[in-house]
């Protein structure tokens, strides 16, 4: 019993074996196999631009292609598409002439509808004068709206004379007593005293709120003093200076392990400027140390053109971004940066 105990944990071990080599394989094969990519620019009458990363003899890839506006992006294994990210020239052609038709068929049948509408008969009114549709109701309806406010009780009014007129306000007269005209004089003269105080004390009111807002003013400049204050006392210290020096050398040593290993191409601008054409030969100069002799710049000063090809090729290992990663990560410096900005947050 005891030997088949030992034997089936001989096999759980060797099966666990296999798959930390399995994945530490893995492992190095990512870090240590480099990406490879090359791309190929071309400036006729329109832009193209292809390119290809690559990676462990082409066993994954992914093509890129730029022709007539068009951008096409999508991921092989062993030579066989499994992912399109960008639709191709071709299937934006065939969305477009789905579209138009599908547009097309539309409009006719609007069109049909409308010719429809058209051809049927308005309705006929019956013998007793009602219309079998609503636009008789629709007329009744217009006209109520357009009669006039004047109801049986307007009608009323006006057979009432000057003579009743007058009566009715003699007795209304009669019922207001000089009790009631004290009383309204008095009512006045409380709702008049009310809105003074009232004022005064919307008055204070704003009084008191400025006071609060200048409070607030003053608050928000001493937060912003405080605030400059602490930025200027962390960019001078010398543990974000040595953070951002140490940040830059990584930074530089990481691009120049990117930047490609083959470059030529050969370049032809001009502008109807002179001047322009050499401020834009001055730029490109700067990128010299970079492409050396292999790329050729042919500047014209007399006409505008623009025509050139320029082919690129490279490696990057991801082995190179987890040293630099590391080396960041080890650096208190910057741990220090980080943690300053971890906090503030």
């Amino acid at each position: 019993m005891l030997h088949v105990f030992l034997v089936i944990l001989k096999i759980i071990g060797l099966i666990l074996a296999v798959l930390l080599g399995l994945l530490l394989l893995i492992l190095l094969l990512v870090l240590f196999v480099p990406i490879r990519y090359k791309g190929k620019l071309l400036k006729e009458k329109e832009l193209e631009a292809t390119a290809r990363v690559s990676w462990l003899l082409h066993m994954v890839s992914v093509p890129i292609t730029f022709r007539h506006g068009v951008l096409s992006v999508r991921i092989k294994f062993f030579g066989i598409t499994v992912k399109t990210l960008m639709e191709d020239e071709e299937e934006l052609e065939r969305d477009a002439e789905e579209l138009f038709h599908d547009a097309k068929d539309a409009a006719a049948r609007g069109e049909e509808d409308i010719e429809e509408m058209e051809g049927q008969e308005a309705p006929l009114p019956d013998s007793s004068g009602e219309e079998t549709g609503n636009h008789t109701v629709l007329e009744d309806e217009e006209k109520k709206e357009h009669i006039p406010k004047e109801t049986a009780e307007g009608e009323k009014a006006e057979d009432r004379t000057e003579s009743d007129w007058d009566e009715e306000e003699e007795e209304l007269s009669k019922l207001d007593g000089p009790g009631e005209e004290n009383g309204g004089f008095i009512k006045r003269i409380f709702a008049k005293i009310k809105a003074f105080f009232l004022k005064i004390f919307g008055i204070w009111k704003k009084i008191k709120n400025l006071k609060y807002t200048f409070r607030r003013f003053c608050g928000k400049i001493k937060r912003s003093i405080r605030k400059y204050q602490d930025t200027k006392e962390f960019l001078l210290d010398q543990r974000t200076k040595g953070a951002m020096k140490k940040s830059l050398e990584q930074g530089k040593l990481l691009i120049g392990k990117l930047l490609p290993r083959k470059i030529q191409g050969e370049l032809r601008f001009g502008t109807e400027d002179p001047a322009l054409t050499g401020e834009i030969l001055g730029g490109i100069s700067i990128f010299y140390p970079i492409f050396m002799d292999n790329v050729k710049v042919y500047p014209d000063f007399e006409k505008s053109i623009l025509k050139g090809e320029l082919f690129v090729k490279g490696r990057f290992q991801l082995m190179t971004a987890a040293l630099v990663l590391w080396r960041l990560w080890r650096d208190k410096n910057i741990r220090y940066v980080y943690h300053k900005f971890r906090h503030e947050e």
